[in-house]
């Protein structure tokens, strides 16, 4: 039985929202280019290697997250819209089958607001409270990653100072490469 007022599909939404001081364009990028999102992109602690991000409509995408302590698990799923560079729409599913909560929606939204940038993060379909806050303790610290980013704190020559290594950039499993 859901909260009064709410629906079911309302309760099951995870809403963030976040100004950077950047543009929506530069944050559409880095949501989208995959030697980006290998400098920023994953919950902190954690190592992530980018296997493949096809961001186009029909597209998908596969993460590697890697945790000291933990075997590496994977995300994965398909980009349902992509709209450059306000709006950014994919599945998002946990491969892992210890992991697997079924198949969720994250939307990104940005608007600019004189000359700083709204990011408005929904991840939909999410089946319990628990798994809510999973997942935004996990976006919360994606945002943050992403504010370092934008900021010029991360890159090739600033590493994130929590990875396990370098950022990995794998489109092609068969063969990986540094970015």
């Amino acid at each position: 039985m859901g909260s009064p007022g709410y629906s079911r599909e309302e309760e099951e939404v995870l809403v963030l929202e976040r100004v950077y001081e950047a543009s929506a364009q530069r944050i559409f990028a880095a949501w989208t280019d995959p030697q980006q999102v290998a400098l920023w992109w994953g919950p902190p602690g954690s190592a992530v290697q980018v296997v493949e991000l096809d961001c186009r409509r029909g597209g998908r995408y596969r993460f590697g997250i890697t945790y000291p302590d933990r075997p590496r698990f994977f995300i994965s799923g398909s980009y349902e819209a992509v709209e450059p560079p306000h709006r950014l729409v994919f599945s998002w599913r946990w491969e892992s089958p210890d992991m697997d909560i079924g198949l969720s929606r994250v939307t990104i939204e940005l608007a600019e607001e004189g000359g700083r940038t709204r990011l408005r993060l929904s991840h939909a379909l999410l089946p319990s409270v628990e798994a809510r806050r999973n997942h935004r303790e996990g976006w919360l610290g994606i945002l943050e990653n992403l504010a370092g980013f934008l900021a010029g704190g991360e890159g090739p020559e600033k590493k994130r100072p929590y990875l396990l290594r370098p950022p990995l950039l794998l489109l092609d499993p068969n063969r990986a490469r540094s970015p």
